[in-house]
């Protein structure tokens, strides 16, 4: 078991006792004192602390200091926040854990000052405590991520901003989208679609495949949206450069490792009309067979595929943001996206990092990882949140691809990203998968599609909000 497995085995009961206490107080209506749930709140957060970001930028390891604090929480709330308990927990069930909690942490806290005033100020670990922020995680599936429009907005209109963005796919399109600034409007949607043909995205063109797993439909990203992602000098948006830190996975072929000659993927899926804007929804309809058997093949054996994050590391964090969340977005046998414009920069990023990890070919993040919560919630505990280094986090899963039976079509293809979302899931506070969504073909919807879809989104949303508040509310200082 790795470092990161086992801290992720220690501070699970808390993460899930935590999402357990807000919901509680939630159907308390104000019959549980602000005062004890802060205790509470206080406790478990004190005790998942790991490393906590000192002054001078170093992290300093508590998390030793701390092990008797979630021992003892554990023994003390489990029976009370069990998320498998028939009935949440009543106000005068946690009011006597409240008061032990709090005296078990204020004797934690004070030992730590005294262990580590000469490394850790008491300013520093209290902020780590007290100050909550939103990770939030974007899943792929083509036309089914536009619910994640839906999630921006309710987040926005509730005042919750991300401090990260993860995604895959389609996921990492949208979370680019959102990245880019700092407040979320959802009225520019729209326009950004009205701009949108599927003749400036896609074209059936003879082209190398260099960085790319070829297929017959050719991304162009740059040419469609990448007037949204440019400097005013001309030059293109890099990972670091966005307002809100994003993470792009993207999943990496092994050298050698491929289940078929690499020319094969051009012919995979079956296009015999040149024009994107006439290509018909059931011709596409019939190659979603091959689509599904070419995924699985590089899906079912984890050798054959190395996960990467743009964006986690320094050197991908220098990658244009654009052509990050390209390679994600190409799906195996039918969608191309390559770097083959005149770029030494990007062109040497990517000969490094395919070297590195001896990979052939880059393709669709959600072929290794759909809904990438453990990478997000890894790269957090590895390197802090940007800017303030922070590991107080709140995550927020989003699913728009989750196995359905209604949609018979699809079910095979999500099936086979299932797995991994399942191990994932632990690793978010609110996990929620998206019950009506557009098809996965459905990549430029109409208007009306949009707001319809966007709407039955935050009906499906709106009850996790007030839990996400709870969560991500200021927690009071302990006396």
């Amino acid at each position: 078991m790795t470092l990161l497995a086992e801290r992720f085995a220690e501070v699970r009961p808390l993460l899930e006792m935590e999402v357990q206490l807000a919901r509680a107080a939630l159907e308390a209506r104000g019959r549980l004192h602000p005062d004890d749930e802060g205790a509470l709140r206080y406790a478990l957060s004190l005790a998942r602390c790991w490393h906590v970001r000192a002054p001078d930028g170093r992290d300093v390891a508590v998390s030793a200091f701390v092990r008797p604090l979630r021992e003892r929480l554990q023994h003390l709330l489990w029976p009370l926040l069990d998320p498998q308990r028939d009935q949440l927990a009543a106000p005068h069930e946690l009011l006597p854990a409240a008061r032990e909690a709090a005296r078990a942490a204020r004797d934690t806290r004070d030992d730590l000052a005294r262990r580590l005033a000469h490394r850790l100020p008491a300013e520093s670990l209290d902020r780590e405590v007290r100050e909550r922020h939103l990770v939030l995680v974007c899943g792929g599936g083509g036309g089914t991520g536009y619910v994640h429009l839906a999630a921006f907005a309710l987040l926005e209109a509730a005042g919750l901003q991300p401090a990260l963005i993860a995604g895959s796919s389609m996921g990492a399109i949208l979370g680019l989208f959102r990245a880019r600034e700092k407040r979320f409007d959802l009225a520019r949607i729209p326009e950004i679609l009205a701009d949108l043909t599927y003749r400036k995205i896609f074209r059936i063109v003879p082209q190398p495949s260099v960085y790319g797993l070829p297929g017959p439909l050719r991304l162009h990203l740059r040419a469609a949206i990448g007037h949204w992602f440019r400097h005013p000098d001309g030059t293109m948006l890099r990972i670091a450069e966005l307002p809100i830190p994003l993470l792009v996975t993207v999943t990496g072929i092994r050298r050698g490792k491929l289940p078929r000659p690499l020319e094969d993927y051009e012919t995979l899926f079956s296009i015999t009309e040149p024009d994107p804007e006439r290509w018909g929804v059931h011709a596409l309809h019939r190659n979603v067979q091959r689509l599904t058997q070419a995924i699985q093949e590089l899906a079912r054996i984890p050798r054959l595929t190395q996960k990467l994050v743009f964006g986690a590391s320094e050197e991908t964090r220098q990658a244009d943001a654009i052509d990050a969340a390209g390679f994600s977005a190409s799906v195996p046998g039918v969608i191309h996206y390559d770097v083959l414009r005149d770029d030494a920069r990007m062109k040497e990023l990517l000969d490094t990092l395919l070297r590195r990890h001896n990979l052939l070919r880059l393709c669709d993040g959600g072929v290794s990882d759909n809904v990438p919560v453990r990478s997000a919630w890894q790269h957090v505990q590895r390197a802090g949140l940007p800017g303030t280094g922070s590991r107080n986090t709140v995550v927020l899963a989003l699913d728009s691809f989750a196995p359905r039976l209604l949609t018979p079509l699809w079910y095979p293809l999500q099936s086979i990203a299932a797995p991994a979302v399942v191990r994932n899931r632990p690793y978010a506070h609110v996990y929620k998968a998206f019950r009506k969504t557009l098809s996965p073909l459905a990549l430029l919807p109409s208007q009306r599609s949009l707001q319809g879809v966007v709407d039955t989104a935050k009906d499906e949303l709106l009850s996790e909000v007030p839990v996400l508040q709870r969560l991500l509310a200021p927690i009071p200082a302990m006396c």
